[in-house]
């Protein structure tokens, strides 16, 4: 009987114990400091931002408080920020949070488990859900939303939060662009109260590429995509990803899936069931919440692989997209319901339709509203997850075996290692690695190959093989859907190296290692401490040597035509390098082959030295500027951004050899603002009187002056009719008036043909892969004796010729038009470069043409 009563008396005190340490644990949480209270202001507010800086010390308060959040930092960001996620979930999984993500590793790569074990890891595994905010700095609203969001979501104790956070892990980034975020935040106090307020800024908001850090997701150049992708692909293995972005004002005002035709052919349909049902709930709750304005099935495509999400597809995640109506950061607007628009596909007009069912009828929007809106569909993502939690994570494996047993065990792709550029052939295997492709290679390092049944295999499919846009109609007898993005990314088109299948032996098989950091080609001399040297141009890495040698004032010619050194045959254009002290070493460096010669070569040669770039910068921020200014860094070009004032006002000669103009229009060159279509609204949002017009009369003839004088020009693209219409050259764009109607090539790849005689043209094949995105095309005539002209690319003659990879209309405009364009003017050359040869940095196959532009303009005959 004692016993007893010690027993029940013992019990009585652990669960008063117990009561007491939840009670003390609940007053704990809610002492945690809101957002608001730690910052000091009202998080959300009208006219009131909080800062990247701000953002991180307040996740920092929230894990030194709270056993359910953890900070991991990602790395660092382009201009030195600290780049972090927060893993948010129970205290129980984030003590075993390495176990969960060896479950999720496992179920990504589940090649050699039986069914029973893969039943096993779907019981005890977690979902792991990605939520990523302002990746676009200017669509800032979701990096306020994380931290009321993080906050609530480690100090609520109901049953419900517990629950959601016993199934599921949260990764949350409250910024994937912190520099922008920065940026924006700074240049928005600047201007509180004044004209510009809530204005844009005069720069990109990343440092070197803006808008389109959403499209470097599968070429991962930037170091911001490069830490996330880690994470993604070697650390966590999410399941789920939503990222949360912003679109224009006066449409619908909150986008959830499901997405817009067309859809990528090459991947699973259980995507978008599952996206689908998640975007449904969203949607869902924001109604059942009073919230109007949302859409579905709206501008947004399931086609294009470049963005965060979008690539996520194709590597068996869910992922999923959410667009709200922005206002001006965070300054109210008011729009009025005349202003509500549709005109994107999915919503022809703004009305209400089965996508659409309870509109907006317009008012003030605020950035509260925003905030309101993401966190509810924020918290009907974790909802699904946690309720689905099985579901999803079988569906993740299901999608990776279904990959897996897409192509037969013994058929790979092989990317042989002797070919034209063998550095940009291992780049491209290192790339499909970074990605978190199997990619191995051979003992004897002759080629690398890629097993085409693996997880990988749509990825790789979608990337190394050929698209063919489809020709999706709403209605019969209507036109097609038009691609959201580029309707082209053949990697081993836009990289020019050669990818082919082959099915291997078993023996070949287990011969093959996985690849290696230091799998990268050999460079070598062939004999040390010659006078002098040839080198192939045909590798983008030639670039990078000429540049490190005259920096280093070492001698660099170039042949200007073919010639002969014992049993070799060397072509025009061959690199002759002297007086190089340390031929082993940069051979080494740039996996690049030195031949010695035993005398200088019986050839005419141009002499170079170290070019001085002047590369334009328009106050409207060019996307196309930034990225060829991060490819002139990587390859050690030597270069100064140029404004309006200098090119109006700075005797240009006098420091630049080259006048480098990137992708703008003409009205933003010379006016410093785009000219609207036909009908639209002339409207333009002045910047600070610094920052508005552009170069002008004065600036126009202080271009020509430099050119008559000696100076090079070279136009990229888009600038290209600047050019042509205010220097008297025998070249016209016979594509400048077209309507879309009658041609559009939404950036897809096509067939040129290169002459490899000039200067521009050294180390091209004759026949390339031009990336083809604007409405260019010339047609050029006979010139008089003041200047000279040559033709270094032209399409084919046959239309049917001429498509690559992805969609074009119109394309028998194109037959024989010239693609490049050399001339000489006064003293000056001209280089016209109609197609992107640079674009986004993915186009390495024909980054020589800007290069050689860029070397052409300091080329000096010597014999």
């Amino acid at each position: 009987m004692k016993l007893s009563i010690r027993i029940s008396h013992a019990l009585a005190v652990a669960m008063l114990l117990l009561l007491m340490s939840a009670q003390l644990l609940g007053q704990s949480r809610s002492k945690i400091a809101t957002p608001s209270e730690f910052l000091g202001f009202e998080v959300g507010a009208d006219r009131t931002l909080a800062d990247y800086k701000q953002i991180r010390e307040y996740f920092k308060s929230l894990a030194a408080a709270s056993k359910r959040i953890e900070l991991e930092e990602l790395g660092k960001t382009t201009l030195g920020e600290d780049m972090f996620q927060a893993v948010i979930s129970s205290e129980a999984n984030l003590r075993e949070k390495k176990k969960y993500q060896e479950i999720a590793r496992k179920l990504a790569d589940p090649r050699g488990l039986s069914q029973t074990e893969i039943d096993d890891l779907v019981r005890d595994g977690k979902a792991i859900v990605l939520v990523s905010c302002g990746i676009h700095a200017s669509e800032i609203a979701a990096t306020q939303m994380a931290m009321e969001w993080a906050h609530a979501l480690v100090t609520a104790d109901d049953s419900e939060t517990r629950r959601l956070l016993d199934e599921v892990i949260l990764l949350l980034v409250p910024s994937l662009n912190p520099d922008g975020q920065l940026m924006e935040t700074e240049w928005y106090r600047k201007n509180l109260g004044t004209r510009y307020e809530g204005g844009r800024m005069p720069w990109l908001y990343h440092h070197y590429v803006g808008h389109d850090n959403n499209r470097d997701w599968y070429m991962l150049t930037q170091k911001e995509t490069k830490a996330m992708n880690r994470a993604i692909v070697f650390e966590w293995h999410p399941q789920v990803w939503l990222d949360e972005h912003q679109m224009g004002s006066t449409g619908p005002r909150l986008f959830v899936p499901p997405f817009a035709s067309p859809v990528g052919a090459n991947l699973n349909p259980i995507i978008w069931r599952a996206i689908d049902h998640i975007g449904t709930m969203m949607s869902w709750r924001l109604e059942q919440q009073g919230k109007s304005g949302v859409i579905y099935g709206y501008v947004f495509d399931a086609y294009w692989p470049g963005g965060t999400m979008n690539t996520a597809w194709w590597k068996n995640m869910f992922g999923l997209l959410t667009e709200a109506a922005s206002v001006r950061l965070a300054t109210p607007i008011e729009v009025s319901p005349g202003e509500l628009s549709g005109g994107g596909k999915g919503l022809v007009e703004y009305t209400q339709q089965t996508n659409f069912p309870n509109p907006w009828p317009g008012g003030i929007w605020r950035l509260r509203d925003i905030m309101d809106y993401e966190r509810i569909a924020s918290d009907a993502l974790l909802e699904v997850c946690a309720t689905l939690r099985a579901d999803i994570l079988r569906g993740a494996a299901t999608m990776a075996m279904d990959a897996i047993k897409s192509a037969p065990a013994n058929e790979y792709y092989v990317i042989p290692a002797d070919q034209r550029d063998p550095y940009t052939a291992a780049r491209l295997a290192h790339l499909l690695r970074e990605n978190g492709a199997d990619v191995r290679i051979s003992p004897d390092k002759e080629a690398f190959y890629i097993p085409m049944a693996q997880p990988s295999a749509k990825f790789l499919a979608e990337v190394l093989g050929i698209q063919r846009y489809p020709k999706v109609k709403l209605v019969a007898g209507a036109n097609i859907v038009l691609p959201y993005d580029v309707t082209a990314w053949t990697l081993p088109l836009m990289m020019g190296v050669e990818v082919r299948q082959e099915a291997l032996s078993t023996d070949r098989q287990r011969s093959l290692r996985v690849i290696r950091e230091t799998d990268w080609p050999e460079g070598s001399v062939d004999r040390a401490g010659a006078s002098i040297y040839a080198v192939s141009h045909e590798s983008n890495n030639v670039t990078r040597l000429i540049n490190n040698v005259l920096k280093r004032k070492g001698q660099v010619s170039l042949a200007r035509g073919q010639f002969q050194a014992g049993a070799v045959t060397y072509p025009a254009g061959t690199v002759l390098l002297a007086s190089v002290a340390d031929a082993s070493s940069l051979a080494k460096a740039y996996s690049l082959k030195l031949c010695a010669l035993d005398a200088p070569p019986k050839v005419q040669t141009d002499k170079l030295r170290q070019v001085r770039v002047g590369l334009y910068k328009p106050w409207t921020a060019s996307m196309d500027e930034g990225w060829t200014r991060w490819i002139l860094e990587q390859y050690d070009f030597t270069y100064k951004n140029v404004h309006n004032k200098t090119v109006k006002e700075a005797k240009l000669g006098d420091e630049f050899d080259v006048l480098l103009l990137p992708s703008v229009s003409k009205d933003v060159i010379v006016e410093g603002k785009y000219k609207p279509e036909e009908g639209q609204m002339k409207y333009f949002r002045e910047l600070p009187p610094e920052y508005s017009g552009g170069i002008g009369k004065e600036g126009t003839k202080n271009v020509k002056d430099f050119v008559e004088n000696g100076g090079t020009l070279v136009a990229l693209g888009s600038s290209c009719n600047f050019v042509i219409d205010e220097f008297n050259i025998p070249v016209s764009n016979v594509l400048a008036r077209t309507r879309s109607e009658d041609f559009n090539c939404p950036g897809s790849i096509l067939r040129v043909h290169i002459d490899p005689k000039h200067p521009v043209t050294y180390g091209m094949p004759e026949n390339a892969a031009a990336f083809v995105n604007e409405r260019m095309a010339f047609q050029t005539t006979l010139p008089g004796g003041e200047l000279s002209r040559t033709v270094l690319a032209w399409f084919p003659w046959d239309a049917e010729d001429i498509l690559l990879s992805g969609w074009i209309n119109g394309a028998d405009r194109l037959e024989r038009r010239a693609a490049a364009v050399a001339l000489t003017y006064g003293k000056g050359k001209i280089v016209l470069l109609g197609f992107r040869v640079q674009h986004r940095a993915q186009t390495e196959g024909t980054y020589k043409l800007l290069f050689n532009a860029l070397h052409w303009s300091v080329m000096e005959g010597t014999k």
